[in-house]
């Protein structure tokens, strides 16, 4: 019996590109090759997609039937898609919607789970709707010129200290802490530089910074992993914390179990209310009176030695290799 073929997809159109690659070689390194056969394929653009085979060749991928040939000339198919492209068109929906398309399985939430979730401001008022805490938010459209009566409102609205952030995007890129009203539009300016087409002014939260996983547990029903507390060397954890080691992590965080289990309860309660699948993290802020307010949602979080939830997996003695199993399983029952 042929094993099924599973499609790595890494890459991608962002500045998350390399951390991609990063995850997906440890996901490849982690996929149960007894049962599966894995390969990468990586976006490389919207035109150039290819597949990275066993000897190092490279065959280009199909996008019509999402197909390659092989060495002998023949035309291979995947049977499964292990999405773990970071920004666009991996969180945004658009590699989703493609595989929905083809009717081929992949280990995320939809297409409409997941450009939801990368929509903050869309996501941030589903949360705040069903009773969960996240900042206080303003959006503003790429084309939108802001006249000095729209600024002195947004002011209103979010005095400084607040973010400015791409209201679509991850690893907290083109993200700028503002102090003063005079920061406020050059950090507008700043944001729009990653591509996004509307940016976010939220309200500054302040507290200590947590992060946990959600995973399929063995009856593919989510569970929460232990909690990691976030000791960023910078302003707030930002790529450098995130990425090049400028920041401690605790895991599992040295907090109170009744905080930690009312962080790990918001993060089950986001997951199912935003239909996410598969492996999700989700950042927190404890702001006071151990009020957990949620930060963002990572539809597909990094998963780099360096990424917050192989860590935490590592602390609930989950098996990385079983997981990825389950995780492929539950896409082609689903």
């Amino acid at each position: 019996m042929n094993k099924p073929n599973i499609a790595v997809l890494a890459g991608g159109y962002s500045g998350e590109s390399d951390i991609s690659i990063q995850s997906a070689t440890e996901i490849l390194e982690h996929i149960d090759t007894s049962r599966f056969s894995p390969m990468m394929v990586i976006v490389e653009s919207e035109e150039s997609w290819w597949l990275v085979n066993a000897d190092g060749r490279r065959s280009s991928i199909d996008k019509s039937n999402f197909t390659w040939f092989n060495s002998s000339g023949d035309t291979q198919t995947f049977d499964v898609a292990f999405i773990v492209v970071h920004g666009t068109p991996g969180e945004d929906g658009l590699l989703q919607r493609y595989f929905e398309n083809l009717n081929i399985p992949f280990t995320t939430g939809s297409s409409d789970s997941v450009s939801t979730t990368f929509n903050k401001y869309i996501s941030n008022n589903k949360l705040r709707q069903a009773g969960l805490l996240v900042a206080k938010s303003y959006l503003i459209e790429k084309g939108n010129l802001l006249d000095q009566d729209e600024l002195n409102n947004i002011l209103q609205l979010i005095p400084p200290p607040c973010f400015v952030k791409p209201n679509h995007g991850g690893s907290s890129l083109g993200v700028s802490k503002v102090l003063t009203k005079d920061d406020i539009l050059p950090s507008i300016h700043h944001a729009f530089k990653t591509g996004t087409p509307s940016v976010l002014i939220e309200s500054l939260l302040t507290g200590k910074e947590f992060s946990v996983g959600v995973v399929p547990g063995d009856d593919s029903s989510p569970i929460a992993m232990p909690v990691t507390e976030i000791i960023s060397e910078n302003e707030f954890f930002d790529y450098e914390a995130k990425y090049e080691g400028a920041s401690q992590e605790i895991t599992p965080a040295e907090i109170s179990t009744e905080l930690a289990d009312k962080i790990q309860l918001n993060a089950l309660k986001a997951y199912n209310l935003l239909e996410c699948r598969g492996m999700v993290r989700v950042d927190f802020i404890v702001v006071e009176e151990n009020c957990p307010a949620i930060l963002e949602i990572n539809s597909v979080p990094g998963f780099t030695r360096m990424s917050l939830l192989p860590q935490q997996l590592a602390h609930a003695g989950i098996n990385v290799k079983d997981l990825l199993s389950r995780i492929i399983e539950s896409s082609i029952a689903n």
